[in-house]
């Protein structure tokens, strides 16, 4: 299912970024959700900031550094390593690799948006910390926790269209990155976990 999802996000970026480089910088479902967004939570600047607040650097520096912690409380080591990687590896994927590779727009570099990467790598990275095999949680369980995940994104994407802040594509473009590089992170270090277990003492 990982590995699924993680081959969806990368030609998810992939057919974006060469959309947007060949100049197609925005399309009719870009011009239709933007325009519905911007006219509904226009005039709501507070609730546009509660909406962003998660894609924010500071809280999801500090939400980072809280899961580590509390992964290095737990003995979770594996998963410290996790967090501590994967979502500052997301970040930095948007913001130093993909936004000046694929930029070029007559308004900056804005895909994809680092916001949704943000919140999106940390929704994601939650998700994989409690689905460890030995939790137990029924079918329904997990199932809640997807929806809930995707709302969160959702509104995060919401806000920075709703803020004028990026384009529905970008929002896109910046869920896959954020999913996509915790899901590659977790499988490697899954696989390196498993190599070494292997190797004879």
């Amino acid at each position: 299912m990982a590995v699924a999802v993680v081959v969806v996000c990368a030609l998810v970026v992939a057919a974006q970024g060469v959309w947007i480089r060949h100049g197609m910088e925005t399309g009719w479902l870009d011009t239709t959700v933007d325009a519905h967004l911007r006219a509904g939570l226009g005039g709501h600047p507070l609730l546009l900031d509660v909406l962003v607040w998660l894609g924010e650097p500071v809280p999801a520096v500090a939400i980072t550094a809280a899961l580590v912690l509390a992964c290095i409380w737990r003995r979770r080591y594996r998963q410290a390593v996790l967090v501590a990687v994967s979502v500052p590896l997301a970040a930095a994927a948007t913001e130093l690799v993909l936004k000046p590779l694929i930029g070029g727009t007559p308004w900056g570099n804005p895909f994809p948006s680092g916001h949704v990467t943000n919140a999106a790598a940390l929704v994601t990275v939650l998700i994989v910390l409690l689905a460890r095999k030995d939790t137990g949680a029924a079918a329904l369980v997990w199932v809640a926790l997807g929806v809930t995940a995707l709302l969160i994104i959702a509104a995060v994407a919401a806000g920075v269209i709703g803020a004028g802040m990026h384009h529905f594509s970008d929002t896109v473009g910046g869920a896959a990155v954020g999913t996509g590089t915790v899901l590659v992170t977790a499988l490697i270090i899954d696989w390196v976990s498993r190599t070494r277990a292997r190797r004879p003492q």
